[in-house]
């Protein structure tokens, strides 16, 4: 069965995007380890691909993942790749226990979100919009709130 570093290998568009939104799903060391060690093949092997998008290019989830196996190497916390990536849904990240939503504005298209990394701690205030297409902005608040703070 092939690996994700075999995918992002293989030039092909389609396994690449694979490993790609898998990549930017992951939280696991053991299935990014092999992808952090390979990342100067990975930029070689990807570096001119066009891996196409119609509203956002895919190059830019192809960035963003590389960036999170960066930070990954460097020891980061996983939410320091929330800001520059506009599909990090705050609600799908509270789901899956990445974050907690401390509180939100009304409801609706346009909104705010405050949320936790349930990690680390740190803070975000993430906007909501929608142009074409959903969107989230993450913008590092500061570290672990106090108690009663919001």
């Amino acid at each position: 069965m092939p690996t994700l570093l075999d995918d992002f290998l293989s030039r092909d568009g389609s396994r690449v995007l694979h490993a790609v939104w898998e990549t930017i799903r992951s939280r696991d060391p053991e299935q990014l380890q092999p992808l952090v060690e390979a990342l100067p093949l990975i930029r070689r092997s990807t570096a001119d691909l066009d891996l196409g998008g119609m509203i956002y290019s895919n190059n830019g989830h192809l960035a963003h993942a590389l960036t999170k196996l960066e930070k990954h190497r460097e020891g980061r916390c996983w939410c320091a790749v929330y800001p520059g990536m506009l599909t990090h849904d705050p609600r799908k990240e509270d789901t899956s226990g990445n974050v907690r939503i401390l509180s939100t504005s009304e409801p609706g298209w346009s909104m705010t979100y405050v949320c936790e990394c349930a990690v680390c701690g740190l803070v975000f205030d993430v906007e909501q919009g929608d142009h074409h297409f959903m969107w989230w902005d993450w913008k590092p608040r500061g570290p672990k709130r106090r108690r009663g703070e919001v």
